[in-house]
């Protein structure tokens, strides 16, 4: 008499089927590891944006003359709060030129060597804007409240559905 004949081959099949629940198990956690990982890097990105920006502002708070763009303190009064001459004015195309100052002239050099710093933070720090014809980061004087704004764009390193990542930016009023 045969016994047991007929149930060969269940724990092979019993075997198989845990190991395929196992992969599936494995493939899942490998998948949470990546997507942790590109918001860790989209997280560090956005938060080297927003101390360099608020860094700037700071930057601006111990150097007023270099805001206004003027040699001496005492001739800020006059302008009547016109940021229009403000050293720290940057288009976001060519790099800021500490020696276009002058050797005299101490405010405008540590503004244009605050903005260079700025900018090579965030270069190392943040992948470059994916949209054509974004700028890194720019310092333009805000039309409606004549305060200083600080922008800074950067690419958001998570991809949409389509496949492609968008770009994520922050500004900040600098009102002296």
């Amino acid at each position: 008499m045969r016994t047991g004949s007929h149930q060969r081959g269940d724990s092979l099949i019993e075997v198989l089927v845990s190991i395929v629940i196992f992969s599936l198990g494995v493939l899942g956690v490998a998948l949470l590891q990546l997507k942790g990982m590109q918001f860790t890097k989209q997280s560090g990105s956005r938060t080297t944006a927003i101390e360099q920006t608020r860094s700037l502002a700071d930057a601006m708070r111990a150097n007023p003359n270099g805001v206004y763009g003027v040699a001496t303190e005492s001739a800020i009064g006059a302008l009547n709060g016109n940021l229009s001459g403000s050293y720290y004015l940057y288009d976001g195309t060519d790099a800021p030129d500490p020696a276009a100052c002058g050797s005299d002239n101490v405010a405008c050099v540590q503004a244009k060597n605050d903005l260079l710093n700025w900018l090579a933070v965030l270069n190392a720090n943040t992948a470059a804007p994916t949209a054509s014809g974004a700028l890194r980061a720019q310092v333009v004087v805000n039309q409606q409240s004549g305060a200083l704004t600080i922008a800074t764009r950067w690419d958001g390193m998570i991809p949409g559905s389509d496949g492609a990542t968008s770009d994520d930016s922050y500004q900040f009023d600098y009102q002296p």
